[in-house]
């Protein structure tokens, strides 16, 4: 009778079709409710939001201190990252500033080169040694491997417990012009990275000199392909990538920065010495980035000017 009291209406031809919808409506409404009491579809129900629901993130600490400028060697954190998740910072040393190219000499331990194609007085720096030291996690490397796309390469069972270390030298930064100060040191600055360039920062250029980074390797670890790796996560395409390895050995890409969103190259030389020029296409940081390796020393020449201009300006470094 409950039923019926509902559905006769409906079948009333005299029922004006507004009043029938809003019937058909109600006894709709009144099935979903009465269905969702029941356990079954309450159990489904509970499956189905709890399957939209993420999951609490698992909380991580991460350091937010600002490196001095130059100071943050990308390469080095990238490979040690692959393979352990907690790699060992054993040593860091500040950066200093330089009151003449005599005293960034003596604390670097080797003769500052300096632009001669500028002829304003740099500010310089001497960024302090780093070592890392990474217990390899045998798994999580290879599960890296594998994401890359490097499933030919060996992991022998060996690699289980051994150490990692790489040692980054102290390196000279000389900085000629107005250049951007550091990214802000909260969460967002650290998101955006360096400002994009402007005309105000066209004269800038900044080069970063070391020694190349020391290596100790367990046997079995093949580093060529944890950089080539740390390489294209920068930006870098597998052809980018095949090029910048032929021209710069790994222990000197890891002593090494980056800039991010890298879209062309240009392979040079530089006195002689073969580098390549990376073009970041005018997003945020440098314009360009001129990487080269001669007498036992790593140079990055980064500007915010034309990349046109780097080979020259490289060529003058003495």
């Amino acid at each position: 009778m409950f039923a019926q009291r509902f559905v006769d209406p409906l079948l009333n031809d005299s029922v004006p079709r507004m009043r029938r919808t809003l019937w058909a409506w109600l006894i709709a409404i009144v099935v979903v409710i009465l269905l969702a009491y029941t356990p079954p579809v309450r159990a489904a129900g509970r499956g189905f939001f709890s399957s939209l629901r993420i999951a609490k993130p698992k909380p991580v600490s991460a350091s937010l201190t600002a490196p001095a400028p130059g100071s943050a060697r990308q390469m080095q954190d990238a490979v040690t990252g692959m393979v352990t998740s907690t790699p060992a910072t054993t040593l860091d040393e500040p950066a200093r500033d330089a009151p003449t190219p005599d005293s960034a000499s003596k604390r670097a331990g080797f003769a500052v080169r300096l632009v001669a194609a500028r002829q304003d007085k740099p500010s310089l720096t001497v960024i302090g040694a780093r070592r890392i030291e990474a217990g390899v996690d045998r798994d999580a490397l290879r599960t890296i491997l594998d994401e890359a796309g490097d499933k030919h390469v060996a992991t022998p069972a060996s690699l289980q417990g051994g150490v990692l270390r790489v040692s980054a030298p102290r390196a000279i930064r000389a900085e000629y012009g107005h250049c951007p100060a550091p990214a802000a040191n909260t969460i967002q600055g650290q998101l955006q990275g360096p400002p994009p360039p402007s005309t105000d920062y066209g004269d800038c250029v900044i080069l970063m000199e070391s020694p190349p980074a020391r290596v100790d390797a367990p046997n079995g670890l093949d580093l060529h392909t944890l950089v080539e790796i740390a390489l294209e996560l920068s930006g870098m395409s597998p052809n980018q990538t095949s090029a910048f390895q032929q021209r710069v050995a790994p222990t000197a890409a890891l002593a090494l920065s980056l800039p991010r969103f890298m879209r062309s190259y240009d392979t040079v030389a530089v006195n002689g010495a073969p580098a390549m020029l990376l073009n970041t296409a005018g997003r945020r940081g440098p314009t360009y980035a001129l990487v080269w390796a001669k007498d036992g020393l790593v140079y990055q020449l980064s500007g915010y000017g034309n990349p046109g201009d780097a080979v020259a300006l490289a060529n003058s470094v003495r």
